[in-house]
């Protein structure tokens, strides 16, 4: 996934995916100059971030 599709999958704005990438929030790889995120990675991510409730 590049930057645009992780921004509206996780409706987010490109500053605040920005501001993931650069303190190590979210794992990325850089090609080219442009970031790509595999969705397992976020998956992944998504999962540890969730609170779970009563």
């Amino acid at each position: 996934m590049d930057s645009e599709e992780v921004c509206r999958a996780l409706k987010i704005t490109k500053r605040t995916l920005q501001s993931y990438r650069d303190r190590g929030v979210i794992p990325c790889s850089r090609l080219g100059g442009k970031f790509y995120y595999r969705r397992r990675d976020l998956a992944v991510w998504l999962s540890r971030k969730t609170v779970q409730t009563r």
